[in-house]
């Protein structure tokens, strides 16, 4: 009987630990979501050189970050329910698969927003880069 009752013990502490670990991935991608939405928002006003507000190219990229940290939010939820319920209901040794389960979604959620960040940063660095040769062709003329 007490092999039982420390079997669950260490069952409840390994899940608790695994949803700490969760939680803590998840909040760490949204601030890294949000620094990626200052980054761009920083080499519009310091590259381009006009108020970031009026970019339509930003209010997209200010749109998947609040979609990525909303889904943030959501998958927090799913994780912290999926540990209550399979600590009321079933075995807690499934939360190892929901949390991973949160994890991936929130990978592919943060990588699909981290490659857009990247394409607009590319793409304003690109710009640019362009007026800089135009800029100096016309001043060779």
């Amino acid at each position: 009987m007490r092999h039982s009752e420390s079997t669950e013990a260490l069952h409840f502490a390994h899940s608790m630990v695994e949803t700490a670990a969760t939680f803590l991935v998840l909040v760490i991608q949204m601030l890294h979501t949000r620094m990626g939405y200052v980054k761009v928002r920083q080499a519009v006003q310091r590259l381009e050189h006009f108020d970031p507000d009026d970019d339509p190219h930003l209010r997209s990229i200010n749109t998947w970050m609040w979609s990525a940290v909303a889904a943030g939010f959501f998958l927090i939820g799913v994780c912290v329910g999926c540990f209550i319920a399979f600590y009321a209901y079933v075995h807690l040794g499934w939360t190892v698969l929901s949390n991973q389960i949160c994890i991936v979604f929130s990978l592919t959620i943060f990588g699909l927003y981290a490659s857009r960040v990247m394409t607009a940063i590319n793409t304003i660095q690109t710009d640019q880069h362009k007026v800089d040769v135009q800029r100096n062709c016309f001043a060779i003329r």
